[in-house]
């Protein structure tokens, strides 16, 4: 994982750019949002053939930023939702990393780095590589600036890498057969924003992405479609994801929403002030309007679950399981809103195994692992109660002691199911 040193904003087209600690950023879990940026992935993935798994992930950020890192994960930020003029400016970004991977761009980074090593130019490879990776020569200061030929190479390269990328992308859109228009859109909000911080384009000569005025002569160059098969549906699901993003991160609407979208930010936003009363109102009419959307009802859930009305929570979250048996974090909601004294003596090992997968799907999750031992406890399921101290302890001692710990468990256990979990602990 990449360490900045400053969070900087860089001159950037598709949002390969500096980008804000992740381990420092709120990550955001809505399996809807997930839904839909998968099937925006979907589509590129296949007019492209590309054939291997994304894994994306949504951080809380302002800044409109996405980018890539190993094992194909796509990081992309709520900035990048709240700003995205359309679907296709959102999908455009998207394209644009997946051509960072197409193109083996990372890869391409280490091998250019290793041809430095090779060639005694750098003084401190280490600084050196996790500065490249996070696309951010500048915090080497002095390093880079006294070594004029490595660092015209290495901005030569990133341009290169960018314009490839930027070009994967408008083609996808040529082949998808939609438009441009709210791509330059998009750009100009960065460049308005880029202006407003300071950096004007004599600043975006140095920078390892290409200008605005040459990024908007890539799209002019490219975009030949006269023909569009712009998506009203796909576009009023992003308005409406866009809405509840803006509502629950606490921002202003931006003048950028209408009709039945702006109905629901203010339901959001009513109930993150207090007004219940108004939230409800809201959101009940969209349902009225919106029989079969279906994340209508989990928001209502997150409304009432937000003002303590858990139980009432519940009855919608169910609702919404019974369409999505697949949403997660709806799962782990109600395994951390279930009372144990609710839950009758045969039910508690069962309800015990029915959430196991959560132990997967969110390893070293504190209120997890802090509620199975107390269902473990209940039921006397010692070396139940041994894995989950195990992983309690992961962040204080050693890697390899952990493993070794589990593996220990491993060999006194006959139980399948807890096996089953020690070894996919083991692989993390």
């Amino acid at each position: 994982m990449v360490v900045l040193i400053n969070r900087l904003f860089l001159i950037f087209f598709f949002f390969n750019i500096f980008f804000s600690n992740i381990s420092h950023s709120n990550q955001i879990f809505d399996y809807e949002t997930e839904i839909f940026l998968n099937k925006l992935l979907d589509n590129i993935k296949e007019v492209n053939k590309f054939k291997k798994n994304i894994k994306i992930h949504i951080i809380r950020d302002d800044n409109p930023n996405a980018f890539v890192v190993p094992n194909n994960k796509l990081i992309i930020s709520s900035g990048l939702i709240h700003q995205s003029p359309d679907y296709v400016s959102l999908l455009a970004v998207l394209a644009h990393e997946v051509g960072h991977l197409q193109y083996f761009h990372l890869e391409k980074r280490v091998d250019s780095l290793e041809q430095f090593s090779k060639l005694n130019l750098l003084t401190s490879l280490a600084v050196i590589s996790g500065s490249i990776l996070a696309d951010e020569p500048q915090i080497l200061g002095g390093a880079i600036a006294s070594q004029a030929n490595i660092n015209n190479f290495y901005l030569s390269f990133s341009r290169e890498q960018e314009r490839e990328a930027d070009l994967y992308s408008i083609e996808t859109l040529q082949k998808l057969k939609l438009p441009s228009d709210s791509i330059k859109e998009l750009l100009k909000i960065l460049e308005e924003n880029a202006l407003s911080k300071g950096f004007d384009e004599e600043y975006q000569k140095f920078s390892t992405h290409p200008i605005f005025k040459e990024r908007y002569q890539i799209i002019e160059n490219n975009s030949k479609t006269k023909k569009f098969d712009y998506d009203i549906i796909i576009q009023n699901e992003f308005e409406f994801i866009k809405a509840k993003f803006l509502g629950f991160n606490d921002k202003s609407e931006l003048g950028k929403l209408k009709n039945d979208h702006k109905i629901y930010f203010e339901s959001i936003k009513s109930s993150k002030s207090g007004d219940l009363e108004t939230s409800l109102k809201k959101i009940n009419l969209l349902i009225k309007r919106y029989p079969d959307y279906i994340f209508l009802l989990e928001t209502k859930g997150d409304i009432l679950r937000s003002h303590g009305f858990i139980k009432e929570s519940l009855k919608f979250y169910q609702i919404v399981l019974k369409n999505y048996p697949d949403n997660h974090y709806i799962k782990y909601r109600i395994f951390l809103d279930t009372n144990l004294k609710n839950l009758e003596k045969n039910e508690e090992n069962t309800f015990f195994e029915k959430n196991l997968n959560l132990l997967i799907r969110f390893p070293n999750n504190k209120y997890i692992i802090n509620k199975f031992i107390e269902i473990a406890i209940l039921l006397d399921k010692k070396y139940w109660i041994d894995l989950f101290n195990i992983i309690n302890q992961s962040d204080k001692i050693k890697k390899a002691e952990f493993k070794e710990k589990l593996f220990m468990l491993s060999e006194k256990t006959n139980d399948k199911k807890l096996k089953k979990i020690i070894y996919e602990y083991l692989k993390l």
